[in-house]
């Protein structure tokens, strides 16, 4: 039997329909924590009396009771309130375990379920959700700047905005009051207060703009509701008119506040994949946590008219083309760059004027992933956040890509990363390599950004008419170095005879493979996803395998003696994900992934990069 812990929030309550509440779940859970909004006196075999009696709200409740689940080992959180009573609660629970897949589960309020098994839906309430410990630590903590309404709307459309679904479930009954239901004249009025008819606009319309596309059936159903029939239901049914109407254009003007705005500076706008990838999930994550991320072009401080001029070249997309050879797949590169356009909101800045307002109305600027630190590669103060001036600073799962900073470059590395708030690293040699240039003790690791989006975020994000029909192996070498027939000859006692490559900038002319030169973004995920084998020595090809669980041979893009060396990457999250055995020795491993291995390391990954995340941004 799963364990359940079930939290209820009390609040000046009824005390006859509280303990008719906690009777109706009680005899069927682990414990029930009794959160005192209010002095509450309430005894109970199962119940456990928390908080301090102040009323903060319900986001500390929840909190309290999804720490305490995760720490204490229980299977679900079933979140309550204090005037909910169930009817028929076992059935509800019997039906809820047999979900096809991890998901928010809640009952049918006030009606009878009308359908058998699961009904999807987003519209939750707080009251009989029931959430797995899993997603608890994948979702993170409920929002505590929320302090009732819309806390249950956020956690099921962040849920949603993650590809994990959300279903009512059909056995039970939850009986719900909402407000001071009564009649009134012709209608049935609620009663709220100002102040509480000020949060419903506000949060509501917050909610909408951080969520777009995802909350557009949920924004339907308020417009039609509460901009329809409650301000009517207010106007000719309720008391305190004028105070609730002021109350509402209050609510409605703060939820069109603009967000804390951060500027992140990454590697984007260009035909790579793996980049690409990475600076989407970066800006995905931060608007999920009610952040407006904008991307930064590449700017020098512009000090004169030459660096006004190249700001402009690259503002205009203007090149000395006899500099660049022509693009061996085109299609290739235009199918990226219209995935940036939609998906990646960005800035360019040409002049001083221009920098002075970026500062003024952006609240963080955060160094990215990606090998953003490389000093092989590149070592310019933008990638440090040089422009900042007095704006805070922090980095996110950067990377040094190589495991020890050169001599040459300590010392100005050092004073790049000087006033720096938080700062985290991808690779433990990075972390250990700027602790001991820094002095600072504090420097964390997390996963690369791709890690925060699951797998079923990623499968909305492909194409899947792009995927050929039957079996076959996909490559993605970065290096052209590979002994290209001693891999085929090899990839033949898998028994798959279709094998397709994907151009990468630096090898655009695959050995291996029927080359496909029209693969974008949401192809190249649609691609990793349908292979029976994927073969590669990119970073986030390793990435984008493990997180759509899909067989994989490891390459070594570099010789392990060579001072450029990039492998240990690989090295670091093979370990990481229990993937040793995956590297090509010659020969192919034995068997293919275990995966009920690889899975909860994945998902610790996740959780940790999501609460690094948290802790630099908000």
């Amino acid at each position: 039997m799963p364990r359940i812990l079930a939290i209820v929030v009390g609040y000046r309550p009824q005390e006859a329909l509280l303990s008719q509440s906690v009777a109706s779940y009680a005899p069927h859970v682990e414990k029930v924590l009794l959160w005192q909004n209010s002095p509450i006196v309430f005894e109970h075999p199962k119940v456990e009396l928390c908080g301090e009696g102040i009323n903060r709200g319900i986001g500390p409740a929840l909190n309290y009771a999804r720490q305490r689940a995760l720490t204490e080992g229980y299977d679900y959180l079933l979140t309550m309130d204090q005037d909910s009573v169930w009817e028929d609660f076992p059935s509800y629970l019997s039906q809820a375990f047999e979900a096809p897949e991890p998901a928010l589960l809640g009952p049918f309020v006030n009606e009878k379920p009308t359908g058998q098994g699961f009904e999807p839906s987003l519209l939750l309430i707080t009251s009989g959700m029931l959430v797995p410990a899993p997603l608890l630590r994948l979702l993170g903590p409920w929002r505590e700047d929320f302090a009732v309404d819309a806390l249950d709307v956020d956690y099921v459309l962040r849920a949603a905005a993650l590809g994990i679904p959300a279903y009512k479930v059909c056995a039970g009954t939850l009986r719900q009051q909402f407000g001071q239901r009564h009649k009134q004249g012709l209608f049935h009025v609620y009663g709220y207060s100002p102040e509480r008819l000020s949060s419903i606009y506000r949060n509501h319309l917050l909610l909408f703009r951080q969520y777009g596309e995802v909350a557009e059936p949920v924004k339907k159903m308020f417009y039609k509701r509460w901009l329809g029939s409650r301000p009517i239901r207010i106007l000719l049914g309720e008391h305190q008119r004028w105070s609730k109407f002021k109350a509402i254009f209050k609510g409605i003007r703060d939820g069109r506040r603009p967000y804390k705005r951060v500027g992140v500076v990454t590697w984007f706008a260009t035909p790579n994949y793996g980049t690409t990838l990475q600076a989407y999930a970066t800006v995905k994550a931060l608007s999920l946590l009610g952040l407006n991320p904008v991307l930064l072009h590449r700017f020098e401080l512009p000090e004169g008219f030459s660096q006004v001029r190249e700001n402009l070249h690259r503002l205009l997309k203007i090149r000395r083309f006899w500099k660049y050879a022509p693009d061996p797949w085109p299609a290739k590169t235009r199918r990226i760059k219209a995935f940036c356009k939609a998906e990646l909101p960005s800035v360019h800045v040409v002049t001083k004027g221009q920098l002075k307002r970026l500062r003024r109305h952006t609240q963080l600027f955060l160094a990215g992933s990606d090998q953003l630190w490389n000093p092989l590669d590149h070592f310019r103060p933008f990638e440090f956040l040089a422009f900042a001036g007095e704006v805070p600073r922090a980095a996110f799962a950067t990377s040094l890509g190589i495991d020890v900073i050169p001599p040459e470059f300590q010392d100005r590395m050092r004073s790049y990363l000087e006033g720096f708030g938080p700062i985290s690293l991808r690779e433990q040699s990075g972390v250990d390599a700027v602790s001991a240039l820094t002095g600072r003790k504090d420097i964390a690791l997390s996963a690369d950004p791709v890690f925060l989006m699951p797998a079923s975020h990623w499968r909305k994000v492909a194409t899947p008419a792009a995927r050929p029909e039957g079996p076959y192996i996909l490559c993605y070498l970065l290096s052209s170095r590979t002994d290209a027939e001693a891999l085929r000859e090899a990839l033949q006692g898998t028994g798959i005879q279709k094998i397709l490559a994907v151009p990468a900038g630096e090898n655009p002319h695959p050995a291996l493979g029927e080359v496909q030169g029209k693969t974008g973004i949401r192809e190249f995920i649609s691609l990793l996803e349908g292979a029976s084998l994927v073969v590669t020595d990119s970073f986030h090809g390793l990435c984008m395998s493990a997180i759509l669980e899909r067989d994989m041979l490891l390459l070594k893009r570099f010789r392990d003696s060579e001072g450029v060396s990039q492998n240990g990457r690989l090295y670091h999250l093979a370990s990481l994900l229990g993937l040793e055995d995956r590297f090509w020795e010659g020969s192919l491993p034995a068997s293919g992934v275990n995966w009920t291995v690889t899975r909860p390391r994945l998902e610790a990954l996740r959780n940790n990069a999501w609460e690094v995340l948290r802790r630099t941004v908000l």
